[in-house]
């Protein structure tokens, strides 16, 4: 039986992007895991891109990590545009759900080992 989002939260609490799955499953997924999990050719083929540098102003701070936007592909996918200018990159559902990493999804990863 086919998971699909039945909503997907793209600013969700914490920091996260929140998905509700049509089997009653609920994901989140922190930006930065998911930005470092980006799908894209460039990204799968490269070594994960280093930390930025301190900022030579600290009181202004590092910009944080956040999509600006998301739009769906057809009915199988989510493009994510993020702030640091990447977007290249196609979410597949199927690809969200297996980087679920609540304790339901570990367990279940485990027995299937």
């Amino acid at each position: 039986m086919a998971v699909f989002p039945k909503t997907i939260k793209l600013l969700g609490d914490g920091g996260t992007l929140a998905i509700d799955w049509s089997d009653g499953h609920r994901s989140a997924y922190p930006y930065r895991y998911l930005r470092d999990r980006c799908p894209c050719a460039t990204c799968t083929d490269s070594e994960p891109a280093p930390e930025p540098p301190p900022s030579q102003l600290p009181m202004l701070g590092a910009k944080p990590l956040r999509p600006d936007r998301a739009e769906l592909v057809g009915r199988y996918a989510l493009q994510i545009f993020w702030n640091d200018g990447h977007s290249s990159g196609i979410y597949t559902f199927d690809y969200l759900r297996e980087l679920c990493f609540c304790d339901a999804c570990e367990a279940e990863l485990d027995h299937l080992i």
